[in-house]
């Protein structure tokens, strides 16, 4: 019998709800009409509603669809096992290592889920600046994005500091 403690317990709950968090967000963006586009923060932050069919900013989104979405799901269900992995190693010793493979499993999750459900993953954060006139936009992204994006930087970040 696996033994959890209580600090895999608390990890396990936080991927529960950060979960829960990205797939009611996807779905209330599905809900929207196909062009939805809302103004959050004028000049910084909307809503959309967009489908990437790709990877990170679209990389294969002009593939075959069937066999696209066959390899990337393939390829991100083997990282998001190497990652388990990790996290299940780390899960017991201090620090924030285990807390931060943990936000890039909520995130393959959630994009895992988009792809085999729907065959696409729903991004609808529009974040951007507008200088001089011109508006310069992040890739759409969404909640599993946001979380695997986050932890990266971090465990880099941690990485290069040690």
């Amino acid at each position: 019998m696996v033994r959890m403690n209580q600090r895999s317990k608390q990890q396990i709950i936080i991927f529960i709800l950060l979960l829960a968090a990205d797939q009611w967000s996807k779905w209330w963006i599905e809900l929207q009409h196909p062009f939805f586009h809302m103004v959050v923060i004028e000049g910084y932050f909307n809503l959309v509603k967009a489908h990437n069919f790709g990877v990170a900013f679209s990389i294969f989104s002009d593939w075959n669809h069937a066999w696209r979405t066959n390899m990337l799901l393939g390829v991100t269900l083997g990282i998001a096992l190497v990652v388990f992995v990790w996290w299940w190693k780390e899960r017991q010793r201090a620090g924030m290592d285990s807390w931060l493979l943990m936000l890039i499993l909520v995130g393959a999750a959630g994009n895992i889920w988009d792809r085999m459900t729907l065959g696409y993953v729903v991004d609808f954060v529009d974040w951007y600046v507008v200088w001089n006139g011109s508006a310069y936009h992040w890739p759409a992204f969404n909640v599993a994005d946001a979380c695997i994006s986050v932890a990266v930087v971090l465990l880099l970040w941690r990485s290069f500091k040690q």
